[in-house]
């Protein structure tokens, strides 16, 4: 009991520091990625941090099994180095398998729980927000005296001034179907929201509209002019798989549906399967480092990992049954831990094999 609470907290002092220096690198890289949308203004500022927390709460249970393989490697790896393993066996006391397979089960529910509620539940938010993202950050991020891509490149906005929520001088220069052309100047505009609709208003204007190759030209004046911004801000992306609760993929007959719930139950068991792993992978010499084993842990996580991608996009496409799904994947690595576990044996037994096979050639 002494011996696995003394695992535990140095696997727990590890893990935090590894999953704090992961998440921090994650958060880094998100929020210098939205950093960048936002200075073209394809990003509103006020949508960067909500962005930034609902896309790690949906990224956490792919960030935190990696924090806890290495957790258990750099532990465990230590106690070799350092005679600690040793001296236990000296003792008669063998390395607390049990113990941390245990912990391993207990982290793997609490990554069940990320993967299969608090993952979907984000990426529902996600997609709300990201309606409202697609719509707002048509009309945001607009800067006087310069010029705005609209409408995905189809038209071109442009303000002298901005004055609290007013705008002073504007022009947009549309491109139609049936090649037209529509060009608006306007002294006045603003926003507004309709019936769940917003609206670009212009005000004291005129309207050009012109047919490609004739110089004539239809010129309407106009007090009040509103262009609709093609958008709903709360029509959610249900259809998402992603975004879709567990519950909803339990009786799903879709194959991408099917995929999608054998890529979350996948996580949870990867945790434990990779827990055991790692106890016959951290075994080391002294003279071989505290972390002589940590490229090839990477290594077989990253392998481990794109084949899990591989194998839900053949359920995807049909290739492979969802009888069969990411089970093959599982197995296949566990597979290798009961090797590596029985790596002494099998050594011994290949030798003693070969040194029968030596001997009855020589007689």
């Amino acid at each position: 009991m002494i011996i696995s609470r003394y695992l535990f907290r140095e696997i727990l002092y590890i893990l935090l520091a590894l999953s704090a220096l992961l998440i921090l690198i994650y958060i880094s890289h998100r929020f210098m990625s939205y950093l960048v949308q936002a200075s073209v203004g394809d990003l509103p500022v006020a949508f960067i941090f909500k962005l930034l927390a609902l896309k790690l709460l949906s990224d956490l249970m792919l960030i935190l099994p990696l924090g806890f393989f290495l957790a258990l490697l750099l532990t465990l790896g230590r106690l070799y180095k350092d005679n600690e393993i040793t001296a236990m066996a000296a003792c008669g006391i063998a390395v607390p398998v049990t113990s941390i397979i245990s912990f391993a089960v207990i982290f793997a529910i609490f990554i069940a729980i990320l993967s299969l509620i608090i993952a979907p539940w984000a990426e529902k938010k996600m997609a709300i927000l990201q309606v409202k993202l697609n719509t707002v950050a048509e009309v945001t991020g607009i800067a006087p005296g310069r010029f705005k891509d609209l409408y995905h490149g189809q038209a071109i906005f442009y303000v002298e001034e901005i004055e609290s929520d007013t705008m002073q001088n504007l022009f947009l220069q549309i491109r139609l179907p049936e090649q037209k052309q529509v060009v608006l100047v306007a002294k006045k505009g603003y926003q507004t929201m309709e019936a769940g609709q917003l609206f670009m208003v212009f005000v004291d204007g005129h309207r050009y509209e012109t047919q490609r190759g004739r110089l004539k030209s239809n010129v309407i004046e106009f007090a009040e002019h509103r262009i609709r911004i093609p958008k709903r801000l709360d029509a959610p992306q249900g259809s998402e798989r992603e975004a879709l609760s567990t519950y909803s993929l339990l009786f799903a007959e879709e194959t991408a549906l099917q995929a999608e719930l054998q890529w979350r139950l996948s996580l949870p068991l990867s945790v434990i399967l990779l827990a055991a792993l790692a106890i016959p992978l951290s075994k080391t010499t002294p003279r071989q480092g505290q972390y002589a084993k940590i490229v090839l842990g990477i290594l077989i996580y990253l392998i481990y990992g794109n084949l899990l991608n591989v194998g839900t996009k053949w359920i995807e496409r049909g290739d492979v049954s969802p009888w069969i799904g990411l089970w093959w994947v599982h197995l296949c690595l566990l597979l290798i831990v009961l090797v590596w576990f029985h790596l002494p044996f099998l050594k011994n037994e290949s030798r003693r094999w070969f040194l029968k096979i030596k001997n009855y050639e020589k007689n």
